[in-house]
């Protein structure tokens, strides 16, 4: 096994790139995610491996991130907590007449930041060239996946 440390925000993207993302305010598939191209058995094992324990990171940042916005949001009137980004006065007839940042919003941007910039160390099986061969064409960016890539030796 090697080591690779990485900030919980890369965590996060490595497990994109590695079981998909798919947007869930929209529904839509953003990232197909590796683990999905046709790849050797041995290969789609490791990356299954990897990808369940980033998903576990994933829903552990996720928990904290709900935390950070109920300490800092406020109630939607739907049972929900929101942090809107922006203060809008409106006027008689509901039209926006000014805007502002949210401080609210500044200090959970802030807050989840720093989150996201602690670092992880990340154990996984390094991948070889030939791991990859079968993999063919793809239009996604897989750039934290590639770090996993063993160099050939010269």
């Amino acid at each position: 096994m090697a080591k690779l440390t990485l900030k919980l925000g890369q965590v996060l993207q490595l497990e994109s790139e590695i079981n998909g993302f798919v947007n869930p305010q929209t529904g839509k598939e953003v990232l197909q995610g590796f683990r999905k191209h046709k790849l050797p058995l041995k290969t789609k094992y490791w990356l299954s491996e990897l990808g369940d324990r980033l998903s576990a990171e994933r829903k552990a940042v996720e928990t904290l991130r709900d935390e950070i916005i109920q300490k800092h949001g406020e109630d939607d009137g739907k049972g929900g907590i929101q942090i809107g980004v922006f203060i809008e006065q409106k006027d008689e007839s509901d039209k926006v007449i000014s805007r502002e940042l949210n401080p609210k919003y500044v200090e959970f941007q802030n807050e989840f930041n720093s989150l996201l910039g602690e670092e992880k160390e990340v154990e996984y099986t390094p991948l070889t060239m030939e791991d990859l061969d079968k993999v063919g064409e793809t239009t996604d960016d897989y750039n934290l996946l590639f770090m996993l890539v063993q160099k050939p030796t010269e």
